[in-house]
């Protein structure tokens, strides 16, 4: 993945046209999984024309480094009448609390943002230690050959999302449908859960009785038509939403990659869900011992865990543009926005730069949503 600053495939012209993939009609089930249309060993882009910016590039500094700066003419973001609920999906690693009161401070949160604007905020039940509910996959054949699905690791948080969703309509008698704005990982799995991913778990297995999680009659949740009915518009804020290019490591054991053959791209933008990517390009990553313990260093790595590359690479901090956006969908880059809420390499130290949920940034994404 090798996205230099002069030559970033992203931004340049010669970038070829990838046209977005067509959208099923809605659908009971989903179609069968096809393969992607693009080689597997070059980095897979949407084409730099179908980029919305709301600023100028921004020059790399010395120190490959950008810091966020509004852009003049942005106006506050306000819910229009009757507009859906929104359901904040965490990213991997994060908490419920990432989103509603990071660092004890209710009022500097996503959350807080949102509903100063009038949206009403349900964020999906998430404690840090529940992500440790992926190691469930070590007992499926899937993560040891690299073809996994969403279940059994992902399940749980899919159920979740799922049950904020209906809670957020229940609390709206007169909504059909939520607005979904996914922080990092839970982008992808939001994409799961649009088509389908709980239809084709097996509540029963033979795996689900050993653990004791097995579900019957009406534990099980009922299976839902594709794209999923509630759903009206899908924002993502530094997901990674690509699978690793051969030869890199994959963190999800193939699980991204199966999303991906499933539902490539903007996939149910014909049968009505709107798709928007948004990707911070903050820091450019640099290679070599001389980088260690420097932020272009660590983004450096992170971007390699992600595309296989780091060097020269642009991105959040965390994930790589090029890895973050999806064909067909509205894509949206931002310089100077980072990728958490967090410092860079922690949990529990606030960030002293932008990120996608601070409060001067949110006017930004948020017409999506209006």
């Amino acid at each position: 993945c090798h996205l230099h600053s002069s030559s970033t495939a992203m931004h340049a012209s010669a970038r070829p046209n990838l046209a977005a993939p067509p959208g099923p009609a809605a659908s009971p089930r989903r179609r069968a999984h096809r393969p992607r249309t693009t080689p597997s060993t070059t980095i897979r882009a949407v084409a730099a024309e179908s980029l919305t910016r709301v600023a100028p590039e921004q020059e790399w500094p010395p120190g490959d480094r950008l810091s966020f700066s509004s852009p003049p003419g942005i106006k506050r973001q306000l819910a229009p009448p009757g507009a859906c609920p929104v359901v904040v999906c965490p990213g991997f690693g994060n908490n419920s609390t990432d989103y509603l009161a990071p660092f004890g401070d209710p009022n500097s949160s996503l959350a807080a943002s949102l509903r100063a604007r009038g949206f009403d905020v349900f964020v999906v039940d998430v404690e840090r230690k529940d992500w440790a509910k992926i190691l469930g996959g070590l007992l499926s054949v899937g993560f040891w050959t690299q073809k996994s699905t969403s279940d059994p690791a992902y399940t749980w948080y899919i159920e979740r999302l799922d049950a904020t969703v209906r809670r957020a309509l229940a609390a709206h008698p007169g909504a059909t449908q939520v607005d979904l704005v996914c922080h990092s990982a839970g982008g992808w799995l939001a994409r799961a859960f649009i088509g389908g991913a709980l239809n084709e778990v097996n509540w029963n297995s033979a795996a689900r009785r050993l653990k004791g999680n097995a579900k019957e009659g009406d534990a099980v949740p009922p299976k839902h038509p594709t794209p999923h009915p509630s759903v009206r518009r899908i924002v993502t804020l530094g997901t990674p939403h690509l699978a690793p290019p051969p030869g890199a490591n994959d963190a999800t054991r193939g699980v991204l990659r199966w999303v991906n053959d499933a539902w490539p791209g903007a996939f149910y933008e014909s049968a009505g869900v709107g798709y928007h990517c948004v990707t911070g390009r903050a820091v450019r990553g640099v290679a070599g011992a001389d980088a260690k313990g420097t932020l272009p260093g660590y983004a450096c790595g992170s971007y390699a865990q992600v595309c296989g590359d780091g060097g020269g690479v642009e991105g959040d901090a965390v994930v790589p543009n090029e890895f973050a956006v999806l064909e067909g969908a509205t894509n949206l880059v931002i310089d100077g926005c980072f990728h958490s809420m967090s410092r860079v390499g922690t949990y529990d130290e606030p960030a002293k730069d932008a990120w996608y949920g601070s409060e001067e940034v949110v006017d930004l994404w948020l017409e999506y949503l209006v």
